[in-house]
């Protein structure tokens, strides 16, 4: 072997395990990953090189698609989909070391001496378990299956039968050399059937040990397979993957207190009692916390009459303050607003820090991952040992969709799945505020005491909207402070007086041109569905919008490209900086949504910056700016921008989606004074809200409904509403209604779409009816609900020849006794047929934004309650 190679091997190997190291650390992982990549893409090149292959062309070919393939999932996968990301590459790796030990066999076995035979052999085994185990524990997480551990009859006769019969035969293989092939073949499948029969056991919260165990396991087939081929490089680097996924597991464990075997044997959680010690024991038993929805009220039980609003008073009167988020916090993708709150507590002098729980969330590290895309310091993120002793000088603790992590039961509870498992100690604070979708047990069914604390406050319903309440307390207080001049002179100047908004209003609807320029803030608040609704609003009134795509907005070659087609905006709106920068000076309002540096002016000017010479986008040149961003801080560059204070600009500072929606209601209020044509005017008021009447039937059709049917379409997944439809689902049947859902099997962009995003919150697997199955059901049905469904819900499919929708199948949405339409609005969907039910007499059109229209839904049964 060649001495070159195997020095170049050992330093290799070296810089793997130092960005190893380095990703341990928040601070340094970005460059910790950057230098393991280029370590094994250079251990690619050292290994085609050593055999030399490096100019083989079909390598190179078959490269490219890994790459491209690669590249393409890094980019388009969202931060949530991560763990199933980790989940699905550990597969890769283990097919890899599979595919290449059954190459060996086929190839060389005969050659090979006994050693490598075995390794060989091994290699299948590992590789393959690591493979199938991988596929369903990223299933799992992405919810395409149950979370709950699944238990098959003999499950571990079976399990244990696969094992003793793929290592009986492959060393079988070492006695019978004829038969070589196919014995390798049983032991590659049994392998995958273990695979499959030891991670479908495994519930989706232990799913971040097994993604350990299964990187591990990647890992060691790696090293394996370095073994068969003899090649010093794959064992050492394969090697240092699985101990330092081991290890990474080991640590899993003990922080959710549990053995590994425990885990893998899928052990299910039973619920638990609220565990009382003798001192604590109430005489009477307690009742639960009542459920406090945000948008009712910030209220703790014991200081309703003294104070509405605890909560608010609470951080408004704090210094210290930690937020301790959860997987909840993930799901209902709050991550932004988490950080417009800290942003919020630390412009008032607040101390803020996060308490990171090493289990929480879907894979090792996943609050940090969401925590870090938004720009929360890493120096702010604690690790559960560091934060612990700060909890009792605490003035409020803030947890964001948290259960297990935060249960004090697990220092009492006995005889439960928790107990001895260290969580973080958020019950010594001061005060806390939950901000929880509700409160039931965790994953580990055990009631958490938490709750029903006195010095608890519960902000139960969807993350989103409790955290928005909490914002507001705080910088409604802020605005009534003794100092309002030079309070709003120095933070707010931004912001709009009452009585501009006519005159954003005017500046719009009146406008002949605008342009619109997105970037990556649009991305952070998936505001891309209210821009798209900005343009159309436009539009309509005979506005020419075009949209000013600068190269390097977002994180990805074409990322604003990306989101804006996603919304169906044409493609050949979508201008070039070079094409729309001459543009600027003839067009009568720009708004920027969501960026910052893309658009500082301070490029062309700021010598010895970062942006100094940087091609921009014209923006100030244009005659009014409107710039819809978070906040007037610099952008990554850290070069403030002087485009904010220029005189012919106005600040709508904030939400993008918040901000956006005020755009449409001053250009629709506008509108509605009878300044623009009246025709006009009235067709969109009438199109966008229900009349009166509609509403007053809302409520009487809700209230008086014993069966509902709810159809969720493709405009349900672009606003993410199903967190809403769930809510919506729960408040009927709190109410005693029969709740179904009707599932088209075309409905959004892949098979069984909808089905995914409602597992995702949890609605019952056995809700979901197919079209064939719920059609009947719709003449009896009291009210039947369209949440972002057009085609699919649309008659004409049974009447109108000639068009692409004729005699395609569709939900009888239209044979319901009462129908709400909660679109967009009243275009035709992908088909181009307009659809005839919008005009029925028995239907209600709630237009607009499908989580705004749910509110209003939900509004009404509650005020039927």
């Amino acid at each position: 072997m060649d001495r070159l190679y195997v020095v170049v091997s050992i330093v290799l190997s070296g810089l793997v395990l130092l960005g190893i190291k380095m990703m341990s650390s928040p601070r340094t992982a970005v460059n910790g990953n950057r230098l393991s990549a280029l370590a094994m893409f250079t251990a690619i090149l050292l290994t085609l090189w050593n055999n030399g292959i490096l100019t083989v062309p079909l390598l190179w070919a078959a490269m490219a698609v890994g790459a491209a393939f690669g590249l393409t999932l890094g980019l388009r996968v969202k931060m949530i989909q991560m763990p199933q990301m980790v989940a699905l590459l550990n597969g890769f790796g283990g097919a890899a070391s599979a595919l290449v030990s059954m190459m060996e066999v086929m190839d060389k076995y005969h050659q090979m001496a006994t050693f490598n035979k075995l390794s060989g052999q091994l290699g299948l085994i590992v590789g393959g378990v690591t493979f199938s185990g991988s596929m369903i524990a990223a299933a799992k997480l992405d919810r395409r299956m149950t979370q709950m551990p699944v238990h098959l009859p003999n499950h571990n006769f079976w399990a244990n039968l696969s094992i003793v019969a793929m290592f009986g035969l492959g060393i079988a293989t070492l006695f019978f050399d004829t038969a070589v092939v196919p014995l390798s073949v049983l032991v590659l499948i049994l392998s995958n059937i273990y695979g499959v029969l030891f991670a479908i056991r495994v519930g989706g919260a232990d799913m971040p040990i097994t993604i350990s165990l299964l990187n591990s396991f990647s890992g060691l087939a790696g090293s394996i397979v370095g073994f068969t081929i003899s090649d010093p490089l794959l064992i050492a680097v394969g090697a240092i993957v699985g101990a330092s996924g081991l290890i990474l597991t080991q640590i899993m464990c003990r922080a959710m207190n549990r053995s590994l075997a425990h885990v893998l044997s899928g052990a299910i959680a039973k619920p638990s009692s609220k565990p009382k010690t003798q001192d604590e024991a109430p005489e009477a038993p307690a009742e639960p916390a009542a459920p406090v929805p945000a948008a009712e009220a910030l209220q703790a039980p014991e200081e309703q009459a003294e104070d509405p609003f605890p909560a608010g008073r609470m951080l408004r009167e704090a210094k210290r303050v930690i937020i301790v988020p959860g997987y909840g916090m993930a799901i209902a993708q709050a991550q932004q607003h988490v950080k417009r709150l800290m942003d919020a507590l630390e412009a008032k002098g607040t101390e803020v820090k996060f308490a990171i729980h090493p289990v929480a969330g879907r894979m090792p590290g996943h609050m940090n991952v969401l925590l870090a895309e938004v720009d929360v310091p890493y120096d702010k993120l604690c690790e559960m040992d560091d934060i612990n002793p700060e909890f009792p000088e605490t003035d409020v603790v803030i947890v964001v969709g948290a259960c297990d992590v935060v249960n004090p039961a697990a220092n009492t509870a006995e005889d439960t799945p928790i107990y001895g498992m260290p969580v973080l100690d958020v019950d010594k604070a001061k005060n806390v505020i939950v901000c929880n979708l509700d409160t039931k047990p965790g994953y580990s069914g055990v009631d958490n005491p938490l709750y029903e604390m006195p010095h608890v406050v519960l902000l139960l319903g969807d993350a989103k909207e409790s955290l928005t309440k909490l914002l507001q307390a705080i910088e409604g207080q802020a605005a009534q402070q003794e100092a309002p001049a030079m309070t709003q002179e120095a933070d707010t100047p931004e912001q709009p007086q009452p009585d501009s908004k006519q005159a954003l209003g005017k500046a719009l609807a009146t406008a002949k041109k605008v342009i619109i320029v997105p970037g990556y803030g649009m991305a952070i608040a998936q505001a891309q569905q209210h821009v798209k609704r900005l343009m159309d609003t436009l539009e309509a009134r005979g506005v020419e919008v075009k949209f000013a795509i600068h190269p390097v907005a977002g994180r990805m070659p074409g990322h604003m490209n990306v989101l804006l087609a996603e919304v169906d905006v044409p493609y050949d709106k979508l201008c070039e900086m070079d094409d729309i920068n001459p543009e600027f000076p003839d067009t009568d309002v720009a708004i920027v949504v969501g960026a910052c540096d893309v658009v500082n002016p301070a490029a062309n000017t700021a010598e010895d910056t970062p942006i100094y010479g940087m091609p921009v986008l014209d923006v100030d040149k244009a005659k009014q700016v409107i710039v819809c961003n978070l906040d007037t801080k610099p952008g990554y560059s850290g070069v403030d921008n002087p485009l904010y204070e220029m005189p012919h600009v106005v600040l709508l500072l904030g939400d993008a989606k918040e901000s956006l929606s005020k755009l449409l209601e001053a250009v629709e209020g506008y509108a509605s004074e009878g300044t623009l044509p009246k025709a006009d005017a009235e067709e969109d008021v009438a199109t966008t809200q229900p009349q009166p009447e509609s509403k007053e039937s809302l409520g009487e059709a809700l209230a008086k409904a014993k069966k509902v049917i709810i159809v969720p379409g493709y405009g349900m997944a672009i606003a993410q509403a199903q967190q809403h439809v769930k809510r919506l689902m729960d408040a009927l049947e709190a109410r005693g209604v029969e709740v179904k859902f009707a599932i088209h099997p075309v409905a959004g962009r892949m098979p069984g779409h909808m089905n995914v995003l409602l597992a995702e919150v949890d609605v019952p697997y056995d809700k979901l009816c197919e079209m064939d199955d719920i059609n009947p059901e719709f003449p009896e049905t009291d009210v039947a609900i369209v949440v972002g469904a057009c085609d699919v819900v649309n008659p004409a499919a049974n009447t109108a020849e000639d068009t692409p929708i004729y005699g395609m199948p569709i939900l009888d949405v239209d044979k319901a006794k009462k129908v709400i339409v909660c679109n967009l609005d009243t275009k035709p969907g992908y088909s181009g047929v307009d659809n005839p039910l919008y005009e029925m007499p028995h239907v209600v059109l709630l237009l607009g934004d499908a989580k705004e229209s749910l509110q209003k839904l939900l509004a009404e049964v509650e005020g039927q309650g």
